[in-house]
């Protein structure tokens, strides 16, 4: 009796990939315990946790990427939010004071990047709305965030703020069309 190979067998390229996921997640979860006992012996300010969310964001931003809806679009809003809980972990633990006029450029910066993606890829746009959605509605929230010391301090991030806002309006006003369409189809009420 000869028995048949009915599975394929898995490619050298995918296995190699898999094992380089296995140890670099090993190395990680490794490198984020002995930070954190370091910093806790040490007793300083809270870097570790710094360390353990750049190891978080590597991990989720490169090797474990959601594969459902993904697009330049939605990778661009994970990145964003990634490096604004950075950053604001970095102002809150390490050095204050920065990251109010820092995350609204930030925020400015991704968001004009989308807009300019969003209408040079035209005829492929479709599904993609509600992440430019998201991140705008974000950048709403970030408001009290970024005008706390208003008016002396923080004119800067308040421009980039309302700068982020009108962009916003904006792509909104141009594309209602396709995102109440995308809209309905996400939430299945119908597509006329």
């Amino acid at each position: 009796m000869n028995p048949k190979i009915i599975y394929p067998i898995p490619e050298r390229q995918r296995m190699f990939f898999r094992r380089l996921r296995e140890i670099v997640r090993i190395v990680f979860i490794c490198a984020s315990l002995i930070c954190l006992l370091v910093n806790f012996l040490v007793k300083g300010k809270f870097w570790s946790i710094i360390v353990v969310w750049s190891l978080f964001s590597l991990w989720r931003l490169i090797f474990s990427l959601r594969l459902v809806e993904f697009s330049v679009y939605s990778h661009a809003v994970r990145v964003t939010l990634h490096t604004i809980i950075l950053l604001f972990l970095i102002d809150h633990f390490l050095a204050p004071g920065w990251a109010q006029t820092v995350i609204p450029i930030v925020f400015f910066a991704d968001l004009l990047l989308m807009f300019v993606i969003y209408y040079v890829t035209y005829d492929r746009r479709h599904r993609h709305l509600v992440s430019i959605l998201t991140l705008g509605l974000i950048n709403l929230i970030s408001i009290p965030y970024s005008i706390r010391s208003w008016p002396i301090d923080n004119w800067i991030a308040f421009a980039f703020q309302v700068a982020s806002l009108l962009l916003f309006v904006v792509l909104i006003i141009i594309s209602r069309k396709d995102l109440i369409y995308e809209l309905k189809v996400r939430f299945m009420t119908g597509t006329k």
